[in-house]
């Protein structure tokens, strides 16, 4: 239970810290940069970043960590993600977010996401859809506490300030949680490949993996996007604040509520319904949530629903196609999974423009 309270809280600093970002982004585009249109359409960019970086270095993360240390990988990524939002402090350009933010923070998140995602469940077999949900819902804790805690800095000091704020409590939270982080044994030799075409031979691999695909793809663009809409028709951005932080707190009861029912009602089924919930909530709520009580509906819907999605995604892998080839296809969900991050944000800001 220390390996999952040590995962759950970096989760919550990494993923979390992802999940706030449109807080941050919403307040630079409408009181920094709020006269340049290209600016702000390459803020739309530091969101995509480190989302790509997520997956792109967790796929690498989980392969170093078999063969070195779990532990280890987590401190070193910690220290990264610390050392990125110290250095976008000192920006003041977008590109320069872009930099620090995207690809620095993005490395370190990376680095911490594969071995947190990973190391509860090899402590447990029957409670091992529990034990991940579990761990996963750190990050709707994280987006909780992080989104409104930055609304306050920004609002009470300056962008700059909270960055650095954010690099200390990063360090100090994020050291004392890597320490619990390790597994029982770890396979030095495990082997991991970073894309398994062979795996394409099976039709249903190919449509799970374009699941992946369009999932990631859309996921993250409600988090970022939804706090610039809510302003935009007339919400404070201290609301939209607490909106997203309501939908991080659904997103984490969601993670464990939707791994607990998967143990009743199937892993795949769970998937579809959750997923279908998710969809229905941005075709049909986000247009008409112009206002708080709508704006909470839609917080509460799509929170709770794809919350579930990163639960379910891995228990569906094994189900599918065996627990004993779940390392050796992670790799091709993590780069697939990285490609949908690349696209998701950039297409979601076209649109809603």
């Amino acid at each position: 239970f220390l390996v999952i309270a040590g995962c759950f809280v970096i989760q919550g600093l990494s993923c979390g810290i992802i999940h706030a970002w449109g807080v941050q982004q919403e307040y630079l585009a409408n009181n920094v940069f709020n006269e340049n249109s290209e600016k702000n359409k390459a803020l739309g960019y530091i969101g995509t970043l480190m989302f790509f970086g997520l997956y792109l270095w967790g796929m690498l993360a989980g392969w170093i960590a078999e063969i070195w240390s779990y532990r280890n990988v987590c401190f070193i990524g910690v220290f990264i993600m610390a050392l990125g939002q110290l250095l976008a402090s000192f920006c003041t350009e977008p590109w320069q977010l872009c930099l620090t933010l995207g690809i620095v923070f993005g490395l370190g998140t990376g680095l911490v996401f594969g071995p947190t995602s990973t190391a509860p469940a090899g402590w447990f077999t029957k409670h091992r859809g529990l034990a991940t949900g579990i761990t996963v819902s750190g990050v709707g804790v994280g987006g909780l506490i992080i989104a409104p805690l930055t609304e306050f800095l920004v609002r009470e000091t300056s962008v700059a300030w909270s960055q650095r704020i954010t690099a200390i409590y990063i360090v100090v939270f994020g050291t004392i949680s890597c320490i619990f982080v390790r597994v029982p044994v770890q396979d030095k030799n495990r082997s991991f490949r970073s894309f398994n075409w062979r795996a394409f031979n099976n039709q249903r691999f190919a449509i799970h993996t374009l699941m992946v695909f369009f999932v990631t793809a859309a996921y993250i663009v409600p988090y970022t996007y939804l706090p610039q809409f809510w302003v935009s028709h007339g919400i404070s951005s201290k609301d939209a604040s607490v909106l997203i932080a309501v939908a991080n707190v659904a997103s984490s009861i969601g993670r464990i509520i939707i791994g607990f029912a998967a143990d009743y009602i199937g892993v795949l089924n769970s998937l579809v319904l959750s997923l279908s919930i998710a969809a229905i909530s941005c075709l049909l709520v986000w247009p008409f949530a112009t206002s708080i009580g709508v704006g909470i509906v839609m917080s509460i819907f799509y929170g709770f629903t794809a919350g579930g999605y990163w639960t379910l995604a891995p228990l569906a892998a094994a189900k599918l196609f065996g627990i004993e080839k779940l390392a050796s296809n992670s790799g091709t969900f993590y780069t697939v999974s990285a490609a949908g991050a690349w696209l998701g944000n950039p297409v979601g800001g076209a649109i809603l423009s």
